[in-house]
């Protein structure tokens, strides 16, 4: 088994409008940045510009593990179903390359990076840059997000007796 500082961890915050990554070798960021399909295309077209590039990501930095956020749903069920659209595109990405994939739920990622479910989304973007000797600057919170997924995997790398996270495949 590969040690942390061995492990090329993609993590990745699904969104339609803008999916957040982050690709980490131990606490050294590689990469970090959003993927913005186009709005006015159709939700379709989407997903195919997030699982191509989630490909693309894939191939350029060859991650040994994906952590994804798991979606999670409040009161509006239509954008549960169009996130999980999202979720499927990295999913199926990930299963290309047959790598193991992680999924998370919002709580536990703000329990891991910030020591608080409850924790504000800024929170955790603070606690995530702090932890990779980051600054903030102009990075968009969605790639905060997906850094501070990739965080959580690093330090719960596998699934454990009732545990919240599972792996995915």
């Amino acid at each position: 088994m590969n040690k942390p500082a061995d492990k090329i961890i993609l993590g990745v915050d699904p969104g339609t409008r803008a999916t957040g990554y982050a690709v980490l070798l131990g606490t050294k960021v590689l990469d970090l940045g959003c993927i913005r399909p186009p709005k006015d295309h159709l939700l379709s077209e989407r997903y195919a510009i997030i699982h191509e590039s989630i490909l693309y990501l894939i191939d350029k930095f060859k991650p040994t593990e994906v952590a994804i956020e798991t979606p999670f749903v409040h009161k509006n069920m239509q954008s549960a179903l169009k996130l999980g659209g999202a979720f499927a595109s990295i999913v199926l990405a990930a299963k290309r390359h047959s790598l193991p994939t992680y999924g998370y739920p919002p709580r536990e990622v703000k329990q891991a990076v910030c020591g608080r479910g409850g924790a504000a989304k800024e929170a955790v973007a603070m606690a995530a840059t702090r932890h990779v000797g980051l600054k903030m600057g102009n990075v968009p919170l969605d790639a905060l997000d997906a850094l501070a997924i990739a965080l959580t995997h690093l330090r719960h790398p596998a699934p454990r007796t009732g545990a919240q996270h599972s792996k995915l495949m």
